[in-house]
């Protein structure tokens, strides 16, 4: 039988007719295609079995970025609790009093040399001043790019086996590193730094394994990055060397040196050029440093050197320090784990090392290039540059001198268990197995510890640090910038040493940290002035909560005159206020408090503090009138031509201070 199809042609019958079909149609496809793939049918159907596949052959890839992902999120709300403190300032005013020039580039202020890192700081400064939320996003995409370099190193040093998870794991949670993420300007430092670390690494394998010297320019590349923000780098050719003659060679190490610096010699002359010219830049821009290299007793150097593991860098490779030593001004804190926890780091450390010593031949040389790094990188910079200035165990604790070992501690971590990709794996001792149940339960016991201590860790940071007080006072400072009334005069006083210290010098005055808020309509609005002259009625200044306060004296005020008057009697042509006991010699300020008639409005008086003479313009009314002084006296003389017209009040030396009284803007609510 037949039949007429769609089409108007007929269909064959069963018993093998062939099929007429319309021209230009292609053939039709075989009908075993698996289903997503039939033509005229659309379909959802997930291939599971073909996805499962694809998952475990790319599983050690998905886990690493999902690692990475969820410590970006844990790590952005940690920095969310933070704000600018101390060189953060430092550097955004740096930026906007400079122009982009290559001396701003090459000022060296406390002993470090790193263009990249004011470069950033004159860009914030200028589109985003004091917007944190900014700020902080610039850290978290270097701390991206930091992590996926240092996955990417893991896989070409090591190959995608899973055991690489475990060392990028201790980097993402380490807490060794979290200070320098709440501290806005070291965060600029490390994180590019790692990232050159990490991809010059990454380089240096691909050009031993390929020969190919566009590896090489790479990895010259990458060390001039690393140079322009942190001086360290000047150490990553010492690593790059160690690890290549020790691990990516074989044979004796003496014998692996000789044969690294013939062999890739183009190389290594590449890097002492590129070192030489920023030794050359570092020397001519060192005068301008407040922190001169200078060399410390032996005691010092082992205070220091003990220290920085004990306390320091060994508990935090383990996940400590598990408590902190906050700063008064809960801003900041230091590494202080437990006496006895300290001694059990060490001692979990030394197992951990003689067990990578006794499975394989050539772990002892990881950790002498760790070892290595750890003298030249972290404790030598701060032997030249800090122990003179601050005690060796105090700056022992300050876990950002050794905060950039830690990708250099995965990197040895994984050279001293696990044999490089595409190395045969003969280093492994045969005589003693390394994947018993036992080793396997230790290690899974170790990593647990480790997870669990980091988060204690960071989770007690978090708790007893804050940003909040900087967040404030800065917040106040803007509105009471907005606030203030035209022509208002502010005494220029230091912020409080919680945002910045008094060794800034005048980059910690109110007027270099408040008055760059000020909007650009508003300017001429305030007159800022360190030393006070001149009739100035409700002078102002900005107390520690960031609102303008009226100010008052913390000194010596003259004996108040007779009983029923207001004003110092007038003997012999001049008016004689004398103290109680003598004004402090510290004393910067002298406040006199007047009423004068309309007659000797424009006249001068004449003040007399100790062996100085100063001219201050009468203007009618009641009014303060301000000198600076120097010095230490018992009384203050003030003549005038017309000092039968004013009465002169209370007179006073001594400190300008917040006023616990009058009037506050913004007011509180």
């Amino acid at each position: 039988m037949s039949a007429v199809n769609q089409t108007g042609g007929d269909v064959g019958e069963a018993g093998g007719e062939l099929e007429r079909r319309p021209e230009n149609l292609p053939e039709p496809l075989p009908q075993n295609l698996p289903v997503p793939y039939r033509r005229g049918e659309i379909t959802n159907v997930i291939d599971w079995p073909e996805l499962a596949t694809w998952a475990r052959s790319r599983g050690v890839v998905i886990f690493g970025l999902i690692l990475i992902a969820a410590q970006l999120i844990w790590k952005s709300i940690f920095i969310g609790n933070y704000f600018f403190w101390q060189d953060d300032f430092h550097f955004l005013e740096l930026g906007l009093g400079h122009s982009f020039s290559w001396s701003y580039l090459t000022y060296v202020g406390a002993g470090h040399l790193f263009p990249g890192v004011y470069a950033i700081a004159w860009v914030v400064a200028r589109i985003a001043l004091y917007n944190w939320a900014f700020a902080s996003a610039i850290t978290v995409i270097m701390l991206a790019a930091a992590d996926l370099a240092a996955f990417r190193l893991l896989r070409t040093l090591f190959g995608g086996r899973p055991a690489i998870l475990v060392l990028l794991l201790v980097y993402l949670l380490c807490p060794l590193t979290m200070l320098d993420l709440r501290w806005w300007s070291t965060a600029i430092e490390l994180l590019p730094m790692q990232i050159a670390l990490f991809m010059a690494l990454d380089a240096q394998v691909h050009y031993v394994r390929t020969g190919r010297f566009r590896h090489a320019i790479a990895v010259a590349a990458w060390l001039v990055f690393g140079l322009i923000f942190f001086e360290k780098a000047l150490v990553l050719p010492l690593l790059l060397f160690g690890v290549t003659s020790a691990f990516l060679m074989e044979g004796a190490w003496p014998a692996t040196m000789f044969q690294c610096l013939v062999r890739y010699w183009k190389s290594w002359l590449l890097q002492v050029a590129i070192l030489a010219v920023y030794a050359v830049v570092f020397a001519q821009s060192l005068h301008t440093s407040t922190a001169q290299p200078t060399v410390s007793g032996v005691g010092q150097v082992f205070s220091l050197t003990w220290g920085l593991l004990k306390n320091n860098f060994v508990p935090g490779a383990l996940g400590g320090p598990w408590q902190w030593l906050t700063t008064a001004d809960a801003q900041y804190a230091a590494s202080a784990p437990p006496g006895m926890l300290a001694w059990l780091s060490l001692i979990v450390a030394a197992a951990v090392i003689l067990a990578s010593i006794a499975l394989r031949r050539y772990a002892w040389r990881a950790w002498a290039i760790l070892a290595g790094w750890l003298v030249a990188a972290d404790v030598t910079p701060v032997i030249l540059g800090r122990v003179e200035v601050l005690s060796a165990s105090v700056l022992a604790l300050q876990t950002r001198y050794v905060s950039d070992a830690l990708g250099v501690l995965i990197v040895c971590m994984g050279l001293a268990f696990l044999p490089p990709a595409d190395q045969p794996d003969i280093r492994k001792r045969p005589a003693i197995p390394a994947g018993t149940q036992a080793s396997r339960m230790a290690a899974a016991g170790l990593v647990g510890a480790f997870v669990i201590g980091s988060v204690w860790s960071v989770e007690d940071l978090q708790t007893t640090t804050s940003g909040l007080q900087t967040r404030l006072y800065l917040g106040n400072a803007q509105a009471a910038v907005s606030d203030a009334p035209s022509g208002t005069v502010i005494d220029d006083s230091q912020v409080p040493s919680s945002i910045m210290i008094g060794a800034f010098g005048a980059y910690a005055d109110t007027s270099k940290v408040i008055s760059p808020m000020e909007n650009a309509a508003d300017k001429g609005r305030i007159r800022w002035t360190s030393s006070p002259h001149g009739t100035i009625d409700h002078l102002l200044m900005f107390g520690t909560d960031g609102r303008l306060h009226e100010t008052a004296i913390y000194g010596q005020s003259s004996a108040p005159p007779a009983t029923g008057r207001a004003c110092h009697p007038v003997s012999h042509g001049r008016v004689v206020a004398t103290f109680p006991a003598p004004s402090y010699p510290s004393g910067q300020v002298l406040h006199i408090a007047y009423l004068a008639g309309p007659a000797a409005g424009g006249a001068e008086m004449t003040v007399r503090y100790g062996s100085s003479a100063q001219q201050l313009t009468i203007v009618p009314g009641l009014h303060s009138g301000y000198l600076t002084v120097r010095g230490s006296v018992t009384s203050v003389t003030i003549t005038s031509p017309a000092i039968r017209g004013l009465c002169v009040g209370d007179v006073q030396a001594g400190l300008v201070v917040p006023s616990p009284t009058g009037q506050v803007i913004p007011a509180p609510y």
